[in-house]
């Protein structure tokens, strides 16, 4: 698929925060709304997000989610700031999925009115299991708001005609892609910050720091003698 822009993404993302789990898991007490725009999830970051049919369903919980979280890291040390998880549920849905799988590292984005997905024409209708309107699975590269790579599931309908696939949108398939793009500028980016750490500024260089030289110099000489 070509690159897509969400610089005029008008989505509001609704999330549910602060509510109170001590009934039980899943139901939630108290709490309020906080509004989310796109801009607030992708502008001047790099992202890396995964869409799925839905929160609770066999190949998300067990396969999809959990995959991502296992290598989030990977994808944290290429130099992606987030890993977003979205899916056409309602943003206690969500909550209660993330506690359900106890995931700490991917965020999880309730699209809970479509509109977000159906931008993306992403949005499907399955009928199947009656599920209604929800998301064809994908993976997608954002960076600052312009998805540049896509990997979409072969087989896009609205019928339920389909055996849920799940082939090319999983993590290692976006790990490949993105250390081909930006393994070597993100070792060069970070050689050179560490680079720039070790060396001394001698216009920078507090008594402290002079303090530290010479005494290290000290112990220097003396190993020095007695060797």
């Amino acid at each position: 698929m070509n690159k897509k822009p969400l610089y005029d993404n008008k989505t509001i993302f609704k999330f549910r925060m602060g509510n109170d789990y001590e009934r039980d898991e899943c139901t939630f007490i108290g709490g309020s709304w906080e509004e989310v725009t796109a801009d607030d999830l992708f502008k001047d970051k790099k992202i890396v997000m995964f869409g799925l049919p839905g929160a609770f369903t066999p190949t998300c919980s067990s396969q999809q989610v959990p995959a991502y979280e296992e290598h989030y890291d990977e994808f944290k040390d290429l130099g992606i700031d987030a890993v977003y998880c979205i899916s056409v549920n309602d943003a206690f849905v969500m909550n209660a999925w993330e506690r359900a799988l106890r995931t700490e590292k991917v965020k999880f984005i309730p699209d809970g009115s479509g509109e977000f997905t159906k931008s993306l024409s992403m949005l499907i209708n399955k009928p199947g299991p009656g599920f209604g309107m929800r998301s064809w699975r994908y993976s997608a590269y954002v960076e600052d708001r312009e998805i540049v790579q896509w990997f979409v599931e072969e087989g896009l309908n609205d019928l339920s005609i389909d055996n849920d696939p799940y082939e090319v949108s999983d993590p290692e398939n976006m790990l490949k892609f993105l250390e081909g793009r930006l393994g070597y500028q993100h070792q060069k980016l970070t050689g050179e910050k560490k680079k720039e750490r070790n060396e001394v500024d001698p216009e920078s260089t507090t008594l402290f720091d002079l303090h530290n030289l010479k005494k290290n110099k000290n112990k220097l000489d003396d190993y020095n003698y007695l060797c």
